[in-house]
C-alpha cells in the first residue's frame, strides 16, 4: 500500500474517533451554566425600557445635534446619507453610507434620546427609507 494513502486513512480514522468521542462527552463548562439564564438575561432586557420623553422629533434632533460625538460624526459626513439603526444590545447606530459608524453605548442620555427619535420616527411614519427597512434616516 503506498504511504501517503496509508497516512491518509490513519489520520482520518483518527479524526473520526475523535469527533465521535467528543459528542459523547459533554464539555463541562456547558453543563456548568445555568439553564435559566438567558430566560433571566431575556426577562431583564424586557423590562429595561427606554424612559419616553414628550420631545418631537425636531426636539429630538436638535438634542442629538448637541452631542459632541454625533456632530462630529454628522459633520464628517456631510456629503453623505446617515442612518439611525437600533442594536440588540439595547444600543443605537449611526451608520454612514461612506461606511463609517458611530455606536453611542445604551448607557448615555445620547443613546436613549437616539431610541426616542428612532421611536417616533417609526410610529409617525417619517424619515423611513427603503434602502435600510431597520433604520431611519438621519439628516443634518
Amino acid at each position: 500500500m503506498d504511504p501517503i494513502i496509508a497516512g491518509s486513512l490513519v489520520s482520518v480514522g483518527k479524526n473520526l474517533i475523535q469527533g465521535v468521542a467528543n459528542c459523547l462527552t459533554p464539555a463541562p463548562e456547558i453543563n456548568a451554566l445555568d439553564p435559566n439564564t438567558f430566560s433571566r438575561e431575556l426577562d431583564k432586557a424586557a423590562t429595561d425600557s427606554v424612559v419616553k420623553t414628550t420631545m418631537n422629533a425636531k426636539a429630538l434632533h436638535a438634542s442629538l445635534l448637541e452631542d459632541p460625538q454625533v456632530s462630529s460624526f454628522v459633520e464628517r459626513n456631510k456629503d453623505c446619507q446617515v442612518f439611525l439603526e437600533k442594536r440588540a444590545d439595547g444600543s443605537v447606530q449611526f451608520l454612514s453610507s461612506s461606511g463609517e459608524t458611530l455606536i453611542l453605548p445604551k448607557e448615555s442620555k445620547t443613546c436613549a434620546n437616539a431610541l426616542n427619535y428612532f421611536d417616533l420616527c417609526v410610529t409617525e411614519g417619517k424619515n423611513l427609507t427603503s434602502l435600510r427597512p431597520d433604520s431611519v434616516i438621519f439628516d443634518s
